[in-house]
């Protein structure tokens, strides 16, 4: 993924220019998930954007998460770095005050969703069913993470597509290289992943497999 058509709007999204955001999104739809990783969160941030991921969420229960969002937007320019697993207004308001540029929910919480509007942070909110994924987006929610996406399956994606059209939806939950170009002929927009981007360790073989992996995960979005 080429680094120069990337929005320079990078650090400054809000209500005011999601458009911006959603964007950036499709140019590299991958939104890379680190939970609680067994190597440094700086070292795999850093080790995906070499990659192409320009999107990097880290979960909110990750020792070192406050640190490393309250350092990372000088330390690794390329990134946008936002907040995982954001399930209680208080969380959100945390993750903001460190410095997440975006919120990612599990589930649909309207108060948490205020609280990233308020606060002019663009938030993806967890949703399963279609009641939830209308109800998120009417409360504000820019981009819905469809969870458990492998669970409900890319055809489940193509269904949606038919009363929800233009809503941003992002699988989560199960996504692999294997089954990636299947939820984004559905209709996905973006893919939330986690494991598959795991490192196992610091090593260069583990660096440049998590890469290449990386790699594969954005190339049937070209």
């Amino acid at each position: 993924m080429e680094t120069a058509g990337f929005s320079k709007l990078i650090a400054l999204y809000s209500i005011e220019n999601m458009t911006a955001l959603l964007a950036d999104l499709r140019d590299a739809p991958l939104v890379a998930i680190l939970r609680r990783p067994r190597v440094s969160i700086e070292l795999c941030a850093g080790a995906l954007i070499e990659a192409g991921v320009r999107f990097i969420e880290v979960t909110i229960d990750s020792p070192g998460a406050v640190a490393f969002l309250e350092s990372a937007a000088k330390k690794l320019k390329q990134g946008l770095f936002g907040a995982g697993t954001v399930t209680t207004p208080e969380l959100a308001e945390k993750a903001i005050r460190a410095g997440a540029r975006f919120l990612v929910t599990p589930n649909f919480n309207p108060e948490v969703i205020g609280v990233a509007r308020s606060n002019q942070i663009p938030i993806f909110s967890g949703a399963m069913t279609p009641t939830e994924i209308f109800a998120a987006y009417e409360a504000g929610a820019e981009v819905i993470k469809v969870f458990p996406a492998a669970t409900l399956g890319s055809a489940y994606f193509k269904e949606l597509r038919g009363p929800f059209p233009k809503i941003p939806l992002m699988a989560t939950g199960g996504i692999t290289v294997d089954n990636a170009p299947d939820f984004f002929a559905a209709g996905a927009t973006a893919l939330g992943v986690g494991g598959s981007l795991a490192l196992k360790d610091e090593t260069p073989t583990s660096v440049a497999a998590c890469q290449e992996i990386a790699r594969k995960l954005l190339a049937p979005k070209g």
